[in-house]
This record gives structure tokens, sequence and C-alpha cells, in this order.
């Protein structure tokens, strides 16, 4: 019955049962940091009360999952002012609303049903696929949880799949919105186009001095050099520090046996192999053999074939052919052996050596990650010592005498970390992260010391704020004269765009009109949809504009280049009888959809039904003590 359920509701609904599920067993996790206070109820659903502990751990999970997604760069706070409470606690109210809808509607589990799903549970399988129970009892263990827990948590989650697939099993798609759906989609137009390129629009002339000044002061935001800062940096890095490490011979020797193995390329070797299943064909291709046919022959002899495994290193062999394959020779065909896949015959087609890198060969580069290794813990332990001088009183100077920092002056730098000249600075890691601090400060102020990312710190000040300034006409005249005639140029295309453009609504050939123009270019996109990826060379917001047109219309949308004229030449209305399959995947998305709307409508229902009250003043004082 479940797994009937589930196959009419669809993927979707399934997603929402997978995270049901999660909530499930989110209260194996994380022990509550506030047993034993009286007030620990952060929801109530009817009778039914959530607590702190059931919200923290579920929280926690999900925050988890947060950072996998972004890397680990984000915190509880920040996850919190995302919205991450409410929604987790959201889905454990819906958790309940849903159950004690199910135990309502008089819904129960048979045992059978149960152990069923415990069984397919990919969780408690072996490597073979099968049902293990001592893996089943130390994934219980893990999660400090009880068969009979167990047993209770996926009854009840089998209750509320089955409600949930009974409210989505109703949701059908009517055929004449689908296939309305997919004409929209599946319909496809064709477009001629004719760019008018900028640079092809000739000499333009040099402006004089008062339309050049006035383009300037026009234009100013684009000529405006942004603010630069001076600052002081005191930099703590990995690297600086490891240069200071001495690693001792025997250290490094020690380094080298502990690691052997990555030192180590193991041999590899190519095999031909004749897998049959019985040992009288193997014998058979062994008779073979030995009256001097080949593998290939003798295999074709027995109505099997000859397979090459490539590169194979001993652990990639079955057990019981290991040993036997490597006693071989290059060229040499073994006996007959057996295996649970059942009788090999193996042929050696190459030999690819082992090697191993000696001590000499790798001691600069154990000598580098040692020095690394020790530095990041120095790293840190003078990470604090600085802080303390720094809350002392001390300046970056001082500071970086008495500790060993590395001092550096920056002359000028902009808010995204580049030079005047939009270089790099050099000698300043994490330039970006330094000049975000930077410019948070006021003149003379001194930030915090912060950690840079991939390792060590910085601390940062204000020497000098240079503002934002229009740069002198005279210093950049060659840019600006540029940027007129570039402009220019634009205007000139733009104008015999719309020659095209008055052109073709005449009925002239896109190729004739193209030729009026001195350097336009003619061409024709491919047969374009709404959402699709290709775009014939048109700028997206022009493929939407395609199918707004009318047959023949014409328009014009400037680009980087120039200015593109584009005339609708073709709609190709979609048949849905012709595209079933295509119109199937639909039905089954729009039915999803659909589904997933009864069952958003009925959990909105539930809330009316059941009183659901959040007490938001034990949810605040939670993470405020947390």
């Amino acid at each position: 019955m479940l797994q009937a359920l589930r196959s009419t509701v669809g993927s979707w609904v399934v997603k929402i049962l997978f995270a049901l599920l999660i909530l499930s067993f989110a209260v194996w996790g994380i022990g509550d940091i506030f047993r034993g206070r009286t007030d620990t109820t952060v929801a109530e659903v009817g009778d039914v009360k959530i607590s702190t502990q059931e919200l923290d751990n579920a929280f926690r999970q999900e925050l988890n999952r947060l950072r996998q997604m972004l890397g680990g760069q984000i915190d509880a706070e920040q996850a919190r002012q995302l919205g991450l409470v409410d929604q987790t606690l959201e889905q454990l109210v819906q958790r309940t609303l849903l159950s004690q809808a199910a135990d309502e509607a008089g819904l129960r589990v048979s045992d059978q049903l149960v152990l069923n799903e415990l069984r397919e549970e990919p969780a408690f399988r072996n490597q073979l696929g099968q049902f293990d129970p001592d893996q089943f009892r130390r994934v219980l263990a893990a999660n400090q949880l009880t068969e009979e827990g167990y047993v209770q948590i996926l009854r009840a989650e089998i209750k509320r799949t089955q409600l949930v697939g009974a409210v989505a099993a109703g949701a059908q798609a009517p055929a004449p919105l689908v296939e309305d759906l997919f004409r929209r989609q599946a319909e496809r137009r064709v477009a001629e186009t004719i760019l008018v390129l900028n640079a092809a629009m000739g000499d333009v002339g040099v402006p004089d001095d008062a339309a050049l000044a006035s383009f300037h002061q026009e234009k100013a935001v684009r000529f405006t050099a942004p603010e630069f800062r001076t600052l002081t940096v005191g930099l703590l890095t990995v690297d600086d520090v490891a240069d200071e490490i001495a690693v001792s011979d025997e250290d490094l020797q020690a380094a080298y046996d502990a690691r052997a193995a990555e030192f180590q390329t193991p041999e590899r070797r190519t095999v031909d192999q004749v897998l049959v299943e019985d040992e009288a064909t193997a014998r058979k291709i062994e008779t073979a053999l030995s009256q001097g046919q080949n593998l290939d022959e003798a295999a074709a002899g027995a109505g099997a074939e000859v397979l090459t495994l490539n590169s194979l290193a001993r652990e990639d062999l079955l057990g019981e052919l290991a040993e036997p394959v490597f006693a071989l020779q290059e060229g040499a065909v073994g006996a007959p052996v057996q295996s649970p896949l059942g009788w090999h015959i193996m042929r050696i087609k190459d030999i690819e050596p082992g090697s191993v890198q000696t001590f000499e060969q790798v001691r600069d580069t154990l000598a580098a990650e040692l020095k690394r290794d020790r530095a990041v813990d120095q790293v840190y332990e003078l990470a604090n010592k600085v802080e303390d001088e720094l809350a002392g009183g001390a300046g970056i100077e001082d500071t970086a005498q008495r500790l060993g920092l590395r001092v550096t002056r920056v002359e000028a730098i902009d808010a995204t970390g580049r030079r005047p000249d939009g270089g790099a600075v050099e000698g300043l890691p994490g330039a970006q992260q330094v000049a975000q601090a930077a410019f948070a400060l006021q003149q003379g102020g001194t930030g915090n010391l912060t950690e840079v990312q991939g390792g060590g710190y910085f601390i940062a000040r204000v020497d000098a704020i240079t503002p934002a300034a229009l740069r002198p006409l005279d210093a950049i005249r060659d840019e600006v004269v540029a940027a007129w005639q570039a402009e220019e140029r634009s205007k000139l295309a733009a104008k015999r765009a719309e020659e095209v453009v008055e052109r073709l609504r005449a009925g002239t050939p896109a190729i004739e009109a193209a030729s009026l123009v001195p350097g336009a270019i003619e061409g024709v996109t491919p047969p374009l949809t709404r959402a699709g990826r290709e775009t014939g060379g048109l700028p997206p917001a022009s493929v939407q504009q395609l199918f707004e047109m009318t047959q023949g219309e014409v328009a014009v949308a400037p680009t980087q280049d120039g200015q593109l004229v584009i005339r609708l030449r073709d709609i190709q209305q979609a048949d849905p009888a012709a595209s079933e399959p295509q119109v199937a995947q639909l039905r089954q998305g729009v039915q999803q959809a659909m589904a997933g709307d009864l069952l958003a409508q009925f959990t909105d229902a539930l809330r009316q039904s059941h009183a659901v009250s959040i007490h938001q003043s034990t949810i605040d004082s939670m993470f405020q003590r947390n």
C-alpha cells in the first residue's frame, strides 16, 4: 500500500517525506543544553508539546546541512538571522500536525509493513546490498537509539507518509491545461538578424576642446577615480612563521616512515581474462591452451570471450585472483582459478613496475609540510599574544617588533583591494579582505586582528584617505577622446540600424538590407524556445521579446558590439499529439505541483482545526543562553 501511494504522488512529495523523516531522526542528536529547566516548550500543537531539545537538535542538524552547502561560512547567529530557526520550528509543527491527523484518521501500520520498510533502508545494508542485522544495530547504537525506539519512529513516519500520499493522490492535471502549457513551452521561433557594428562606422573625428570638456563632465562617473586609502598592515602569516621553524632529521624520518604508503606506487598489471561459469568449460580452455592454441582461440572454441582489464593493482582484484595473477610473468597464462563469480583464466598482457620514492626524494616536501603544520599552531598562539598586546594599548609597529609580525605599508588601495592602476597589491595576502576591513574605519583608526582566509592574521590602520574625485581631463585626455569616439560610433550605428529596420518593414530581404550597411553581419537564428539555453546570439531579453512579436515584426536591441536588428521569420507551433513522452513528463510535473498545493492547503486546514501556539519568549531566551 505504501509503495503504491508513493508511486502515485511522485518525487516532489517523496522529497517532503524525506525531510520529515530527517526531522524525525533529529531527536537522536546532540544532548539538550537546557535539560533541567522548567520552561522547555517552544510550541504546542493540540496536546503535543515541542521541546527546546527537539528544536535545538533539529536546528543544529539543519545548520550543519547549510554549512555543507555553503562551505562552512555561516555560524549559528547568521543562520538564525536568515530565519533558519523559524523554518525548522515550522517543519516540526507540520510534522506534528500530520501525525495527529493520521491518528485521528485511524491509520494503522502493520508489523510486516514496518519490517519491510526497515529491510529496505540502505543504511542497514552490507556491501552486498543485503539487510545486515549487525549493521542495523551499529547504526542504532551510533545514534543512541534502541530497536524499539526506532520502530516507533518508523511506524509514525509510515503513517504520515500514508496520510500525505492519500491527500496528494487526488492531484490530476487536466489534459487541456497540460496541452496548452506544452504548446507554450515547446513553441519555436526563428529570427533573421542583422548586426550593425559600431566599429564599422569609420572615422568620427576628434572633438574640439569644448566638446571634450563637456563630455568629460557629462560622463563624470565614468572618469572618477575611486576612494583610495593608505594603510599600515601588520601581518602574521603561516608562511612567515614556517620560514623560522627548524625540523630535525629524526622528525623527517619519522614522518617518512609514518606516511610510507603515500610514497609507494604499486605494481599494476593489464590482464586478459576469460570468465566462465563451470569448471568443465575452464578445463576445456586449459586443454586447448596446452595443445598450442592461444587464449583467444581457446576461448572462442569454448563459446567464451576474452575481456581486457586495464592497469589493475593487487587490491583491485578479488582475493582469490590476486596471488595467482601477480605470480605470473608477462605474457604467461595462468591455470583456471575459481571465485564467487565463476572460473577465471588469466593472461598477463602488460606489467607496470611499482616504484618507491626514497627519503631523499621527498625530504624537501616533508620538511615544508612539517614546518607548515607546526607554523599553524604557532600562529594561533602568537595571535592570542598579539590581541593581548593590542588590548594593552600597543600600536602595530611596537607589537610587530616584540612578536615578530611583518609590517607592510600600502600606499594606495581601493575598496576592492586593487592599486590605482588596477593591479594587485604585492606582498599583501588577502588584499580584498584587508581592504574591506580598512574601508570600515575612519582615518587614523586601527581595526581588530582578523583571520585571513587560508591561514594567518592581519591588523590594519588607516593612515590617510584620498577621496573619490574626477580625474583631470589633461591626465586622461586620450581615454576621454576614445570614449567620445566610441559613443559617436554607437550613435551612428543606431541610426543605420533604424534605416535597416525601415527597409525590412518595407519587405526588403534581410541579406539585401544588410548589404546596404558597411560591415553589417546578416544571420538566422536556430529555432528558439522561450526557456531554452540556446539564444542564437540574441540577448536574453530579445529572446523573450521574440515570443511577443508577430510574424514579420522587426525590433532593435543594443549589444556590446553594436545594434542588433531582429525580424521574426517563422513560428513553429508544437503538436502535443506528436510529442507524447514530453507531454507525459510535463503532466507529471504539473501533477506534482498540484500535489504540493493540495498538501499546503491540507496543512493550513489542520492549523485551523488544531490549536497551534508558539512560545516565542522561550525560543528567544533559548538562543540567548546558547
